[in-house]
């Protein structure tokens, strides 16, 4: 059956050889990062080439891939181009909020226990402004709705919180929390890094406050480039932090006032990471040219495939595997080969994978083939011994 079920799509063969990678390992630990296509290597380079040939013409000849990149990631995450701001990476994007707020001492922010720390120390650090990092029970590593209502109360100012879980991939029900969180007037962080560029997200549907992605990982884009989507709300209530030359408006009239524009650019403070922009933007394309709900469905579709390979051989899945709370992610657990020595087996072998929270994490994404899923069970049964 063909995962992208429209006329734009490359054959699997065809999509394969945009990504060199896999002509040279079996790579399945997109979770950690992603390598770049032939596609996002040639936009960097057209970058490169501007600033070195044409440099005297290279802001004007950037501004068009900076607005269209813009643009695409607002259509990517469902909101409006003016709500978009370029960070570095996640880290870099949640510290500029949770240091933006109006905080009172008494305040709290919920995050659940186990959470990545990108999006943990961030919000720990405000506890010199006696800010309480409340941290959210997760039981079977689900941070739920129905576990929020017991956390929450009139002084949670944020609720901060990851769309897929990085070691388990639980996928959280956004809708359900804004819900809980906006009833007490409390804001909704998310951190997509581990979603956005493998599964829909759609912000302003879901009621997210604040959308904070690296575009390293699912997106497959470039390092050190990445992006924050902000509701109205968010953008009211943050305060900028970082100010520059381009915080501004009219930036080139030099003047030495605080004129901030009303727009999210206002959290853009200084030259921008062009080589990323560039970057981003091919990447953004490739993610349209096949879809995301077809590469959503590619994903699932091999981790389907690993995952009953796994069970026959008497592994555990331990990742949710029930529609809605999927993703990208699989965690699996043997007692005969659970530890970090099993991943530095298979990278002998030519097989990345990951291990996390005490279990093997595979991680595919939609180049990847059958045949690179087959080889990696076949080498765990080889590994541990069971037949």
């Amino acid at each position: 059956m063909n995962d992208f079920d429209h006329g734009a799509s490359l054959s699997l063969e065809e999509l394969r050889r945009r990504f060199p990678v896999s002509e040279r390992v079996n790579y399945l630990n997109h979770a950690a990062t992603g390598p770049i296509s032939r596609g996002v290597q040639e936009a960097i380079r057209r970058q490169t080439e501007i600033h070195t040939t044409q440099h005297e013409t290279a802001t004007e000849r950037y501004e068009p891939v900076f607005r269209e990149c813009r643009e695409s990631v607002a259509r990517l995450v469902g909101t409006s181009a003016a709500h978009v701001a370029f960070v570095q990476n996640t880290s870099h994007g949640i510290s500029l909020l949770a240091n933006g707020q109006d905080w009172r001492a008494g305040d709290n922010v919920i995050v659940p226990e186990m959470e990545f720390p990108s999006n943990y120390l961030a919000w720990l650090n405000l506890a010199d402004r006696g800010v309480e990092l409340r941290r959210l029970k997760v039981v079977q590593g689900r941070a739920t709705a129905e576990e929020l209502s017991r956390a929450i109360d009139d002084r949670t100012r944020v609720v901060a919180l990851s769309h897929v879980q990085y070691f388990n991939g639980f996928r959280a029900d956004l809708s359900a929390i804004a819900e809980v969180a906006h009833a007490r007037n409390a804001l909704l962080v998310v951190d997509g890094t581990q979603s956005v560029g493998a599964v829909p997200i759609d912000v302003e549907a879901m009621g997210i406050d604040a959308l904070v992605v690296s575009a390293h990982k699912w997106m497959l884009g470039p390092l050190g480039i990445g992006f924050m989507a902000l509701s109205g709300e968010m953008l009211a209530r943050t305060r900028v932090t970082q100010l520059g030359w381009l915080s501004v408006n009219d930036p080139f009239a030099f003047n030495r006032e605080i004129d901030l524009p009303d727009d999210a650019t206002r959290f853009e403070p200084g030259t921008e990471n062009a080589a990323g922009i560039f970057g981003l933007a091919q990447r953004i394309r490739e993610i349209e040219a096949y879809t995301i709900e077809g590469i959503e469905r590619r994903i699932l579709r091999l981790n389907d495939r690993f995952a009953d390979l796994a069970r026959r051989h008497g592994f555990e899945v331990r990742s949710p595997m029930e529609a809605g709370a999927r993703s990208g992610i699989l965690s699996f657990h043997h007692p005969a080969i659970a530890d970090p020595e099993t991943v530095a087996y298979l990278r002998d072998r030519g097989i990345h994978i990951g291990f996390r929270e005490g279990a093997l994490r595979v991680s595919p994404h939609y180049y990847n083939s059958e045949d690179e899923i087959d080889e990696l069970a076949a080498a765990l049964v080889e590994k541990s011994g069971i037949r």
